[in-house]
């Protein structure tokens, strides 16, 4: 997607015959639907497992879709995975890739296959740690930067998703500080407006695409800690994430605020790097 367009042309969703990655191609046909996207779903031959197990993959997942309204193409190719699907990308000028997370050594993200996607991929990315419980009718987290990459992308990802499950919204926006809990009370309300007025554009955006909005500013020490938190009282079945590009590059699990959220968060995790 071109900055400024409104709308996901192309997407590309990436299975490998396991369970997650179905459930993670959900959220891609979600996206699809309401945007009216042309979806393109993909595995990657690499020897590991049969290739019939990942072209009946690609037709459930297609089959799904085609449920929705959608007219999907599938196809499996060889090759080593992150490559393909770059190909892929790139050959198809899609917009969006979408691809699981996939654990390993007790990790979900660093040095994982949608870690190099989102380093390497030159439309946007979206890794999905599916809990299997995103369900229509609930809450999705939507944590608010204090300064979006591209807040036109992140308006058009969760009016998608909240217009295809259902969702009522709730925006997040943590205003860091240290020892915040010796401030006084006065300081601490003004910091709440102050990042109450950093949602407001989003929040108008969304409510102007008729999706039902709260928003709420906290103040701690850390944003990671703050959004565990939020995601821990069980209100949410989805959460969606922004990338930062320290949590992208970071290579080692301890401190990684990717890594952190995916390990913790019970629910369905969207991590979502935009376009570069």
């Amino acid at each position: 997607m071109v900055r400024g367009d409104t709308s996901y042309r192309k997407i590309v969703s990436a299975v490998d015959g396991s369970f997650h990655s179905e459930l993670a191609a959900r959220h891609a046909i979600a996206i699809a639907t309401s945007c009216g996207s042309e979806l393109i779903v993909l595995a990657v031959d690499t020897g590991e497992v049969e290739r019939e197990d990942l072209s009946a993959a690609v037709e459930r997942v297609c089959h799904q879709a085609g449920g929705c309204g959608i007219h999907p193409s599938g196809a499996v190719r060889s090759g080593e995975v992150v490559k393909t699907i770059l190909d892929a990308v790139t050959g198809e000028h899609a917009d969006l890739v979408v691809a699981a997370t996939r654990r390993g050594d007790h990790r979900f993200f660093v040095r994982s296959i949608t870690q190099k996607l989102m380093l390497k991929a030159p439309c946007s990315v979206l890794a999905v740690k599916p809990a299997g419980i995103a369900k229509r009718g609930k809450s999705m987290l939507v944590p608010v930067a204090h300064r979006e990459n591209n807040p036109g992308e992140r308006i058009l990802l969760t009016s998608s998703l909240a217009a295809y499950y259902h969702y009522q919204v709730e925006l997040l926006h943590v205003v860091e500080r240290q020892h915040w809990y010796y401030l006084p009370t006065e300081k601490l309300q003004k910091l709440r407006r102050y990042g109450e007025g950093n949602m407001m554009p989003v929040t108008k955006a969304l409510k102007e695409k008729g999706v039902p909005v709260e928003m709420r500013a906290v103040v701690a020490s850390s944003s990671t800690t703050a959004i565990l938190k939020e995601a821990a009282i069980g209100r949410h079945t989805l959460v969606l994430v922004g990338a930062s590009r320290r949590g992208v590059l970071k290579q080692v699990v301890a401190g990684n605020p990717i890594e952190e959220l995916l390990s913790h968060i019970l629910c369905d995790v969207l991590v979502w790097r935009p376009q570069p």
